[in-house]
């Protein structure tokens, strides 16, 4: 799927520095995904991240800005060239190769189990309730699921299946498994956040506080409860 998207859309289609389309919606999805952490109590001397479908472990690097400390960061892909990249890249973060299904974790091993732009991607929903379930799974009680993802399917393409809000409740069980603790807006729908972010990028966060439905992207954070329903 990304060779064929990059082969359609050019090498340079998400390269901050070649492309100004991509600017301020990731400046947007940062803004999100802060806003999102700000409501999660985690010691960042000490919490334990895991980055499932983490591909070159870019996504981790949020967290080392942020403070928290590379040797607490793991990520986990299937892609074995991707998995190469991150750990020559990030070798002080423990990168896994292995399908999200059958995590090599322990139960409750993680404070906070992240995912961006995984589930839009995953069309079968028998793997994405798998998947959800082993993130459930290794968050401890108490701990937190924090789903950087895209609301909408795109029409005709076979690819895409949206996060929306009642996929999320339906996979991570919100309020039997989970509750739903924030939800942050973040980057617009991409034909109008990479034209905004080109041509006038004075007016898009304007415009994703005047228009909330043109917000393609949310972050979404779960706390995952000591016990079922309770």
């Amino acid at each position: 799927m990304y060779q064929g998207y990059y082969a359609k859309k050019g090498a340079d289609r998400n390269d901050l520095l070649a492309n100004p389309e991509v600017t301020f919606q990731t400046f947007a999805l940062d803004r999100a995904n802060i806003r999102a952490l700000r409501r999660v109590p985690l010691d960042r001397d000490t919490a334990q991240i895991l980055d499932v479908g983490c591909g070159n472990g870019s996504s981790l690097l949020q967290f080392i800005r942020l403070g928290f400390l590379p040797e607490n960061l793991s990520g986990v892909d299937t892609d074995p060239e991707r998995i190469a990249a991150a750990r020559a890249n990030y070798p002080n973060i423990d990168f896994r190769l292995e399908s999200a299904e059958a995590l090599s974790w322990e139960d409750s091993s993680f404070d906070l189990v992240f995912e961006s732009t995984l589930f839009v991607l995953l069309t079968s929903d028998e793997l994405a309730a798998d998947i959800a379930s082993e993130m459930l799974r290794v968050t401890r009680p108490g701990g937190h699921i924090m789903l950087t993802d895209w609301r909408f399917s795109k029409p005709g393409s076979g690819f895409y299946k949206g996060m929306s809000r009642k996929r999320i409740r339906a996979l991570f069980e919100v309020g039997h498994a989970t509750e739903i603790v924030a939800r942050e807006r973040g980057a617009l729908v991409p034909p109008v956040g990479r034209l905004l972010s080109r041509h006038v990028p004075t007016l898009y966060f304007m415009v994703q506080r005047l228009l909330p439905f043109a917000t393609g992207q949310f972050t979404t954070v779960l706390r995952k409860k000591y016990r079922r329903g309770g």
